[in-house]
């Protein structure tokens, strides 16, 4: 089990793979630098909820993609 913050960011970086984009691809069309990106994808920090619900329209994928389920989560 993990935090939610390292999930949302491994299941960020999945989907942003499976669109064939790198990382800088989609901090393009976010307006952020690249290195937030990987930021968030290792889960280094915490991306607030209004970023991570523009990063599920960007990457054009469900909330529930991207939102780990409460089974997976440590405390």
């Amino acid at each position: 089990m993990q935090t939610a913050q390292k999930l949302i960011g491994l299941n960020v970086k999945i989907e942003r793979t499976r669109k064939g984009w790198n990382q800088s691809e989609l901090a393009h069309k976010l307006g952020v630098e690249q290195s937030y990106v990987s930021k968030v994808e290792r889960g280094e920090i915490a991306a607030s909820c209004e970023r991570v619900y523009e990063i599920i329209q960007v990457l054009g994928c469900e909330h529930t993609d991207i939102f780990p389920d409460v089974s997976e989560l440590t405390g």
